[in-house]
């Protein structure tokens, strides 16, 4: 039998009741945290979960932190903390954060145009920094991401852009792009003569202690804690498949590997509890800069809960109630990744797998729905899962 484990954090166990978590809370840790088991175990129990590893935060530290699995269906590792999986768009935080680290140190400036020779479009100006940060390009969305995965070179990807007739001008509409966001790893390539791997690896990796966070094929498969991947949305068997993706080719977009402890680090850098990000830099990471109306329509159910939706520096915000939450998904064939914040409160949901499945996606509303006192979970959950 394969572990489940639930780890109350030894350090946080009296602190479920503490003046920090009442004052900030309202004491809803203590309302809701006893209850948040049953909903990850039936989350983890579902046939089409292979591997899963979450935690939530409160006032800034771990509280819950689960896993439950396999590495790879058959093989009997068991998904433990350092489990590395792969981040997918996730990714895109770390880069919103690393142009607001390096725009704070006056390496650059974010409202300077994208140079002609590293992205010409055909819009009647080049489209800035922050717009390709915050997918305001105008070009139609994930513009080419079927030459990437046909294994064309990003380059020549990039270069076809000139071609391609936008569907509004440079900064007005929200289009959500993988070739066109990773034209900025030149720019900071440029002004700081590392390359994009090892500047994301010194400037946020090291600086945050995020001790097995890694990037691209080479990266998740070095050591033995890795978890493979697990195609299909209708599998009739699990076989692990191959991590290889063409997406390590844009890892400013999609290249990021993370183990649960990596999250739960990054998170906590995100809220502050965690040295290495100054509030200036988060602050301008979870700026509201685009509306992204159409994500707030893709939402269906969810829209009684969230108003408003908005693209920041890599970075999803959402209005939920009173609200904001900062928060991004990813997902890569047979991989998954979540993050959700509350940064007013200290609050954060972090999430990974390696399966293709619909159930862990619901996990993040039944948490808030919890945590708020909207709703016992069950709503979100029960789309997914055949005991309900």
């Amino acid at each position: 039998m394969l572990r489940t484990s639930l780890i109350a954090v030894a350090s946080c166990v009296t602190c479920l009741g503490s003046p920090a978590v009442a004052e900030s809370e309202g004491n809803e840790a203590d309302d809701y945290l006893p209850g948040l088991r049953s909903h990850f175990d039936r989350v983890a129990s579902h046939e089409d979960i292979v591997g899963f590893a979450a935690a939530v935060i409160e006032a800034g530290e771990p509280v819950f932190v689960y896993t439950h699995g396999e590495t790879a269906a058959g093989s009997g590792r068991e998904v433990s903390e350092t489990t590395l999986f792969r981040a997918a768009s996730v990714s895109k935080t770390f880069t919103g954060t690393l142009f607001a680290l390096l725009e704070a140190e006056g390496q650059l400036d974010l409202s300077a145009p994208i140079p002609s020779e590293v992205m010409d479009l055909r819009g009647e100006r080049s489209p800035t920094i922050e717009e390709v940060l915050s997918h305001r390009t105008g070009l139609p969305p994930n513009a080419y991401d079927n030459m990437l995965e046909a294994g064309r070179e990003v380059g020549f990807i990039r270069d076809r852009l000139s071609r391609v007739d936008l569907i509004c001008p440079v900064g007005e509409c929200y289009t959500y792009q993988n070739i066109a966001f990773s034209s900025v790893e030149v720019l900071a390539e440029d002004v700081t003569g590392q390359s994009y791997d090892e500047l994301l690896t010194s400037e946020l990796f090291d600086r945050i202690g995020m001790e097995t966070a890694s990037l691209g094929t080479r990266g998740l498969t070095l050591g033995e804690d890795w978890a493979a991947p697990h195609r299909g949305w209708r599998r009739s068997t699990n076989r692990p498949g191959d991590p290889d993706s063409y997406y390590d080719r844009t890892p400013s977009a999609a290249g990021v590997n993370l183990s649960l402890n990596d999250m739960i680090a990054w998170a906590q850098a995100q809220l502050g509890t965690r040295e290495g990000l100054p509030e200036e830099v988060r602050a301008r990471a979870h700026e509201r800069l685009t509306p992204t109306r159409r994500e707030t329509r893709r939402l269906g159910e969810l829209r009684e809960r969230v108003s408003a939706t908005w693209y920041g520096l890599g970075w999803r915000v959402y209005d939920w109630g009173e609200r904001t939450l900062v928060m991004h998904s990813g997902y890569l064939s047979g991989y998954g990744a979540q993050i959700v914040l509350e940064p007013e409160t200290g609050f954060a949901f972090v999430a990974l797998w390696n399966s293709d499945n619909r159930p862990a996606w619901s996990l993040w509303p039944a948490v808030m729905d919890l945590r708020t006192g909207q709703g016992d979970g069950d709503r979100w959950l029960r789309r997914f899962l055949e005991d309900d």
